[in-house]
């Protein structure tokens, strides 16, 4: 073979190889694009699985959170003023008139009440529309604080004592008052404070638990 037919042959293989180092590198760097989309998406589909299960992390927590909130609802206490008239008659016997009389006081009672709550009386469910809390309806707790606005003796002439029987009569308040204290758990404007109170505290303890980022409808139930 000459000398011409060598040095042709050779530049042709030095060509092809050439050619395939090229295509090598090419290929390199086209799965090295690939892969780093890849990583990117898989980035992304992580990161969008962390904060879809950051949606419906709560529910992870329902059950743990019970305690908690038997914790912070059981001292809380909504107070409520009312104001009201009692009417007295009183007999010319009794205060030793010549007629009868009618005492009128007028006073403001303050009611205190709270939520009894345990935590075999407090449910907490995960519903397809909210998450619900059911726990017992507000009660009186203790004896409501009197405060006497006004009074009045209407008589055809004066007392002999009107402090005596001004004190005799308001003595009776706080008994008359908690019978209306009592009727006061079905109040609605009573109800309605007492649930944004416990909502409150749902919320607050829920939205802070690790990896909650987002919470459905919250609903409290008196039961």
């Amino acid at each position: 073979m000459n000398p011409m037919t060598i040095f042709a042959i050779s530049g042709c293989v030095l060509s092809a190889g050439a050619v395939y180092v090229v295509m090598k590198v090419i290929h390199f760097g086209e799965s090295q694009v690939l892969l780093d989309q890849l990583l990117k998406i898989r980035t992304e589909l992580e990161t969008v699985r962390k904060k879809l299960l950051g949606y419906t992390k709560y529910a992870d927590y329902l059950e743990a959170s019970q305690q908690s909130l038997v914790e912070q609802i059981k001292p809380m206490v909504v107070k409520l003023v009312r104001e009201y008239a009692h009417v007295e008659p009183l007999s010319k016997d009794k205060t030793r008139l010549k007629t009868d009389a009618t005492v009128l006081v007028r006073y403001s009672a303050e009611f205190s009440f709270g939520i009894d709550v345990s935590a075999s009386s407090l449910a907490l469910t995960d519903a397809a529309d909210a998450v619900h809390l059911k726990v017992r309806a507000p009660s009186l707790s203790g004896q409501p604080q009197i405060k006497v606005l006004s009074r009045q003796a209407i008589s055809a002439s004066e007392l002999i004592d009107p402090n005596a029987v001004f004190a005799d009569i308001e003595a009776k308040l706080p008994a008359i008052a908690r019978s209306y204290g009592s009727a006061l758990g079905s109040d609605e404007s009573l109800r309605a404070l007492c649930k944004a109170k416990v909502l409150q505290v749902l919320h607050t303890t829920l939205a802070g638990q690790t990896g909650v980022r987002h919470l459905p409808a919250l609903v409290v139930d008196f039961g």
